[in-house]
């Protein structure tokens, strides 16, 4: 949180190298997310990279009084709401997500890795927007319920409960594969 003061304050005064830096520190992060909301790991990287660029064009004036993440994610999340309005697509479901993620050093370990994020991807993916949103920005990003309802212009109760609806749903198709997957 100190560091992310210092990097806001060198930015806002031209600084190139804090601007790399709190892109190196969150892009993972903020992709992870993209590609959680939008199953499309084009589209994924094209927000990032929106929302990057108009973060560095507008450093100068931002007043952020959150946490540096939380208004990145927050500004992803909007940028993937708003390419799925323009585009009027829904998420492509059978993308394969786990593609579209950083590749860990064990293969095997890779394998594991892979399957078991495809399958909470897919999971994902059968949950309404708004439910996935919230489940995404809570448990990907770390935002608050609070933050969620401001962002999504609901109450914290609709939040929560968009929340609460989208991890029983996940919960049990995560289940219902793994029950699957035992009986072949």
């Amino acid at each position: 949180m100190l560091e992310d003061g210092r990097l806001l304050n060198r930015v806002r005064c031209g600084d190139r190298e804090a601007l790399r830096r709190i892109y190196e520190k969150y892009r993972t992060d903020m992709f992870t997310v993209a590609v959680s909301l939008l199953h499309d790991g084009h589209a994924a990287e094209d927000c990032l990279q929106d929302v990057f660029v108009g973060f560095a064009e507008s450093a100068g004036s931002l007043a952020i009084r959150r946490n540096l993440k939380g208004y990145l994610v927050s500004w992803v999340a909007n940028r993937a709401r708003d390419h799925l309005r323009k585009n009027r697509v829904l998420p492509d479901c059978a993308a394969q997500p786990a593609s579209c993620l950083p590749t860990i050093a064990d293969p095997v370990g890779e394998v594991i890795n892979n399957e078991q994020v495809d399958g909470i991807f897919a999971a994902l993916a059968e949950l309404p927007y708004e439910q996935r949103e919230v489940f995404v920005l809570h448990v990907q990003a770390g935002l608050k319920f609070r933050e969620i309802a401001k962002l999504q212009d609901v109450s914290i109760k609709t939040a929560l409960s968009r929340y609460r609806y989208g991890l029983e749903k996940v919960r049990a198709l995560l289940k219902k594969e793994n029950e699957h997957g035992v009986n072949e």
